[in-house]
């Protein structure tokens, strides 16, 4: 079992569209419940666990991060656990970095939306200012030590014409890895479907140039398509488990099945000291992760993310309902996607073959993936 701990609900930022807004209660996640959570990962003989530091924001809680990591040590388990993160960079400072490098992370998504005037229009301090300079400084920081640094950008109405300049400056400063990822809070309606359209294209001739250079970079929305055209045996809805192979914990010792499901006391599977309840834990799933009738009937479907139940209850306030937008963007992704794969296939570009052909290559990406 993968899962992640919310360390804290605190957050130092106040991002104009952060989906966590009203729920910022200065909580945390206590050691003794972490501990816990090892333990029974340990005692269940699990092969491998990834523990997530996710929040709030992680970074608040320094010193959390580095007694898990002390404890795991000195229990000298057979379980393999490996960490990921999730932070707005701003708290990022030479320890951390070095606690970073002589670690086994699997990836670092790093928060960051992409040139200043993006950066700082939905990105702020509690007092309205922008941090471009220091979450830029600090994003260099890392990428001098990993690549497994994730950027991931939030595409919101205030921003989506610059999505282009935005992807290409944050593979510019150096990111290899980007994890593109739209306001599923946001009012999108077809003049903004219309805008997206446009740069979507813009960044699959980027994709292509960059290709054509032999540069090896990952947008991982784009990948994931291109896959599934590839591989008839891909289904991506099969990334979304709900609480099956991963979970949230919760900073009151609750655990859950992802992130729209937070503190709703009818979505609890388990909690720290017990572990995760199988019985509940099914329910839960089966409840959540189902599909609409009439996307069944579509041929895009293996293709399509259309039954994640955080998206879905973000967009529709129904975890089991798919908004038009959803699927419209889908169908972009896929089509641009598609061209993509065409063009470089005809070409028979060295580095497109190498990427989505050659399965020790998809192997290590999914391991930076997290999958």
């Amino acid at each position: 079992m993968n899962y992640s701990l919310y360390l804290t609900d605190a957050c130092n930022l106040n991002c104009k569209y952060c989906y966590e807004k009203g729920t910022h209660r200065n909580t945390e996640l206590s050691f003794e419940n972490i501990k816990s959570i090892i333990d029974i990962e340990v005692a269940s003989k699990t092969k491998l666990c990834v523990l997530t530091f996710f929040g709030g924001e992680p970074l608040l809680k320094k010193e959390l991060i580095y007694k898990t990591a002390d404890y795991i040590k000195a229990k000298k388990a057979k379980t393999r656990f490996m960490f990921n993160m999730t932070t707005n960079g701003t708290l990022v400072d030479d320890e951390f970095i070095e606690f970073f490098k002589s670690h086994d992370f699997i990836s670092l998504s790093y928060s960051m939306d992409g040139q200043e005037q993006t950066q700082d229009k939905n990105r702020v301090n509690m007092a309205g200012k922008g941090l471009y300079d220091l979450v830029g400084s600090n994003a260099k920081k890392l990428l001098k030590v990993s690549n497994k640094v994730c950027a991931v950008p939030v595409v919101t109405k205030n921003n989506v014409s610059y999505m282009f300049d935005n992807v290409k400056h944050l593979l510019d400063i150096g990111f290899k890895i980007i994890s593109l990822q739209f306001d599923f809070n946001a009012n999108w309606d077809d003049n903004d479907l219309e805008i997206i359209k446009k740069e979507i294209k813009k960044v699959a001739q980027l994709y292509i140039s960059k290709m054509r250079e032999e540069d090896e970079f990952s947008i991982l929305s784009i990948d994931e398509k291109i896959r599934s055209y590839i591989h008839d045996e891909i289904d991506v809805n099969n990334d979304c488990s709900v609480g099956m192979h991963g979970a949230n914990v919760g900073t009151d010792g609750n655990i859950y099945p992802c992130m729209q499901f937070m503190y709703k006391d009818e979505y609890i599977i388990g909690n720290c000291q017990e572990g995760i309840n199988n019985e509940k834990q099914k329910l839960v799933h089966d409840e959540l992760k189902q599909e609409v009738e009439l996307c069944k009937e579509c041929s895009l479907r293996r293709r399509c993310n259309h039954t994640c139940s955080c998206i879905n209850r973000a967009m529709t306030g129904d975890g089991k309902t798919v908004s038009p937008f959803t699927c419209e963007l889908e169908r972009l992704l896929i089509d641009t996607s598609d061209e993509i794969a065409e063009a470089l296939y005809k070409e028979k570009n060295p580095v497109f073959i190498q990427k989505f052909y050659n399965s020790y290559y998809n192997r290590i990406e999914d391991e930076i993936r997290g999958e």
